[in-house]
């Protein structure tokens, strides 16, 4: 039994917590305000953070990696895709503290990729490491990747930092939830009419809607016929999930699944075997016949 650890780090939250912290604003004797931040403090705090980091888990490796700051894959299937992220609220350090990174730290990104698809696939590819693998971020996307996972400043009262080890199947599920419940952060929405928690209820137990024509009895419009979804309880997640988006949609099936299947390959988190790179850059877009039974 190794005692070794390997710490998979998201950069680009690191970056922006320090970038963030160091940040101030500043008046002058005219009235004019603005924003103001020093290097060498917010390097300082990319210190703090990286090394409080390896202590706490007493680590032997370290990855840390950053987004592709030219192209996302993501954009050219979703072209709004975290588009309601103003560049004006861009700490002024926050490309600064990247570079520091990656000269000092070895921070480094793979063509077209999301640091967190990168840490993904680090993840769940072949041991390269011996020991114990954790992911160190804040997205709460990182539950879609099975392993270990540290949410960035969770720690018990006794200082030790809390880990999280999801399944599989809890991957897969929070996947799925994510899917129906769409991501306002990143821009994309989910089913209509579906928040978290009917997202939830819906994957506890899972049915498919089944579109069917009654009458309506009374009022003005009695004896006219109206729509109505007859639920069928399921064990295909997949046709629970489409038919979910097929009623709030009101469309055939055919568009919810599209509709669907984009938002699914939004949320999901790269692994293993999703992405080839050497030579050209490409991605393997996720696909319902990966989803497992229990």
């Amino acid at each position: 039994m190794t005692d070794e650890c390997t710490l998979l780090i998201d950069g680009d939250v690191i970056a922006f917590t320090a970038a963030c912290a160091v940040q101030r604003i500043y008046e002058d004797e005219f009235g004019f305000v603005q924003p103001f931040a020093s290097r060498h403090e917010g390097e300082a705090v990319v210190d703090n953070m990286v090394i409080g980091l390896e202590m706490a888990f007493k680590s032997t490796h370290r990855r840390i990696a950053l987004s592709d700051p030219k192209a996302n894959w993501r954009k050219s299937i979703f072209p709004a895709y975290k588009a309601n992220r103003k560049e004006s609220v861009r700490p002024l350090l926050l490309d600064i503290l990247k570079q520091y990174l990656r000269d000092k730290y070895d921070a480094f990104h793979w063509p077209t990729l999301e640091a967190d698809d990168v840490l993904g696939i680090l993840n769940t590819e072949p041991q390269q490491y011996p020991g114990q693998r954790i992911l160190v971020g804040r997205d709460k996307d990182f539950k879609t990747v099975p392993g270990y996972y540290h949410r960035l400043k969770d720690f018990e009262p006794s200082g030790k930092p809390r880990v999280a080890h999801i399944t599989e199947w809890q991957a897969q599920m929070f996947h799925l939830w994510q899917t129906l419940a769409g991501d306002a952060t990143d821009g994309y929405p989910g089913c209509p009419g579906i928040g978290k928690a009917r997202a939830s209820a819906i994957l506890e137990n899972p049915v498919r809607l089944m579109a069917t024509t009654g009458v309506i009895t009374r009022g003005v419009n009695k004896g006219k016929p109206v729509k109505q979804w007859r639920a069928e309880p399921t064990t295909d997640l997949w046709a629970c999930v489409v038919s979910h988006y097929q009623k709030g949609m009101d469309c055939d099936w055919n568009i919810a699944a599209e509709a669907a299947l984009v938002t699914a390959r939004l949320a999901h988190i790269l692994q293993h075997g999703d992405y080839l790179r050497g030579g050209a850059y490409q991605v393997d877009l996720w696909s319902p016949e990966r989803i497992r039974s229990q």
